[in-house]
């Protein structure tokens, strides 16, 4: 994976340093609210300038007090920003004027020698440039005057970064990830935790996103980039989910919940991470449903695990044998199906995240769903399947209708979709759908990902397929006239009139 420029953002908090962000990329990247000390984590994210990559990368606001006593994690973020910052935009408000908080910061970077491009944000016409001036005291000379929210002088951004450093020395070309990973789960589950044990895992910093023992720390969505046996990774870190009444209340918890509904989506595969010291809860369940619905592959990652196999082995008879760790993990299972009931198909892992115990399993456990997900089956092994299955049970006939199966075909992968075209879908009831998804299961190369099955009558776009098949459909349509004994009659008055 070839090394990116960072170009850092900084500044003192509420000056648009988020906002300049999103300009400048053309998309929602950070959580943007009217309010001070939003951004906590490093959020970096590759942009190309001139057929060159670096990476932008927001930061919190330096000089924060945190309500939360975060306040030493968000400046070590932002102190690491800028030791591998190429360039640093240092974001004042144009509004506010020159204030106390900038000398500070001015001062730092002066003192560490970065290289700094003063932006004043918040210029929101050619008025606003005459107060420009005052901020050239900072000692970076004039500001570039931009209004981040209207999209004003961005370009001017672009052509100061193109000046002040070598994009000469930036890559031309970006590996594409083969694979994204989202980690999502209740607050405070260890999301942070397992993020940085396997970014440092796989020779990046151990301290890319802030772990805290306080609920909610983390609000963006954070890609963190690793590579590993030379292909390039995604893993992104989410916010907590809470129940539904406290993100009604709250504009960033809402916020931060649709962005991790955003990574379910863009991921290949998800991470559902649940504290084993608790039971499973109702946001547990409520992401769980939305991985479902999306069709997403899942591993059921179980975190603490250390903490949770001593608190049982202590609810254990003292006189009782010692239980082995697989009969825990076991029982364990056993719970999972019965909570998560639509994700009993996914693999289980245990971990202790703190510890990077298993986290590597975990890994290769992803690669090896996304490889599942993306396997084709042909035609003519389908509609083998789909005899079989067919052999085991027959659908049911609803208003004296005959449900008919002509054909089976596979469409997409990445969920895995299959089509049936029958003679009309709405014969086919919700029991006799489930127990198709899951026979293709044990049939099919796709045990431990979602399905996504369609039914297909005639007239919905099946019925030229259906006809362009007639001998595919032959050979389904005689097993469930066999099965119902039409068949077998008309063959046995058939040999009846030759003997004759």
């Amino acid at each position: 994976m070839p090394s990116l420029p960072v170009i850092a953002i900084v500044g003192r908090p509420n000056v648009g340093k988020s906002s300049l962000l999103n300009a400048l990329m053309h998309k929602r990247i950070s959580i943007v609210q009217d309010m001070p000390g939003v951004t906590r984590d490093r959020v970096a994210i590759p942009i190309q300038i001139d057929g060159h990559w670096v990476e932008l990368m927001d930061t919190g606001g330096y000089g924060y007090v945190d309500a939360d006593d975060l306040t030493d994690h968000i400046k070590h973020q932002i102190e690491i920003a800028m030791s591998r910052a190429a360039l640093v935009l240092f974001v004042v408000d144009c509004q506010d004027g020159l204030t106390a908080a900038d000398n500070e910061i001015a001062l730092l970077l002066r003192t560490r020698s970065i290289k700094t491009v003063l932006i004043a944000n918040k210029a929101d016409g050619e008025k606003a440039d005459i107060s420009l001036g005052e901020f050239a005291r900072l000692g970076f000379g004039t500001p570039v005057g931009v209004s981040a929210l209207n999209n004003r002088n961005l370009d001017l951004v672009f052509e100061a970064i193109g000046r002040n450093i070598n994009l000469n020395d930036a890559p031309t070309e970006l590996p594409t990830p083969q694979m994204l990973v989202a980690i999502v789960g209740k607050r405070n589950a260890g999301k942070s935790t397992l993020v940085n044990a396997i970014a440092e895992m796989y020779g990046q910093e151990g301290d890319r996103v802030i772990v805290s023992e306080v609920p909610g720390t983390t609000r963006d969505s954070i890609d963190v980039r690793i590579e590993k046996e030379g292909k390039t990774l995604i893993v992104i870190d989410t916010a907590g989910v809470r129940k539904k009444r406290h993100m009604v209340t709250n504009d960033i918890e809402f916020y931060s919940y649709h962005r991790a509904q955003r990574s379910i989506r863009r991921a290949d595969v998800v991470l559902l991470l649940l504290d084993a010291a608790e039971p499973v809860s109702e946001p547990d369940k409520k992401l769980a449903q939305y991985i479902a619905e999306q069709f997403k592959p899942v591993v059921l990652v179980v975190n603490k695990w250390d903490l949770a196999r001593a608190k049982m082995r202590e609810q254990n008879d003292a006189d009782a044998p010692a239980v082995h760790d697989s009969q825990l993990m076991e029982k364990y299972r056993e719970y999972l199906d019965e909570e998560l009931r639509h994700l009993d198909f996914a693999p289980i892992a245990f971990v202790t995240a703190k510890q990077s115990r298993n986290v590597a399993e975990v890994i290769d456990l992803c690669q090896h769903l996304f490889k599942q997900a993306n396997v084709r089956i042909t035609t003519a092994k389908l509609n083998e399947a789909i005899e079989e299955i067919l052999s085991e049970r027959m659908p049911g006939s609803p208003k004296g209708r005959r449900p008919k199966i002509f054909y089976a075909t596979q469409t997409s992968v990445a969920p895995p979709t299959i089509v049936l075209f029958v003679n009309k879908a709405e014969n086919f009831d919700q029991s006799f759908r489930r127990f198709v998804v899951n026979r293709f299961r044990e049939k099919l190369p796709f045990d431990e990902v979602p399905i996504r099955l369609e039914f297909r009558g005639k007239g919905e776009a099946g019925e030229r397929a259906a006809n362009k098949t007639e001998h595919s459909s032959d050979r389904i349509t005689t097993l469930q006239q066999e099965k119902r004994g039409k068949l077998g009659r008309a063959k046995k008055r058939a040999a009846t009139g030759r003997r004759k």
